[in-house]
């Protein structure tokens, strides 16, 4: 195998993490972070999907895009972190399931 399909390897094991982080795990910090590594998996799946278009070939398009899906990921986990800190701080918790039953 050469390079980009190592590099697709490793994004399909990222992205499983991420989805095992977002399935089983139930702190609001926690599900921030499993979207943030789904966030990067796409990044460099994208990346490696990029970059077998050719040996030493690369779209700068590409890259652009990804600086900016990144920049956008990291303002949204930003703003996660900051919603969880205050939830914490109003309601004690940052367990998803505790704060279903506060519907109504």
């Amino acid at each position: 195998m050469s390079g980009p399909e190592v590099i697709l390897i490793c994004s399909f094991c990222l992205l499983c993490i991420g989805l095992y982080g977002l399935v089983a795990k139930r702190n609001l910090i926690r599900l921030v972070i499993a979207l943030e590594v789904l966030v990067n998996a796409s990044c460099l799946a994208f990346a490696a999907l990029a970059s077998m278009s050719g040996p030493g070939r690369s779209d700068p398009v590409v890259g652009v895009l990804i600086v900016i899906v990144l920049a956008i990921g990291s303002c949204i986990a930003a703003f996660g972190l900051a919603l969880a800190l205050a939830i914490y701080k109003r309601l004690g918790t940052v367990d998803a399931w505790r704060l279903r039953e506060l519907k109504g």
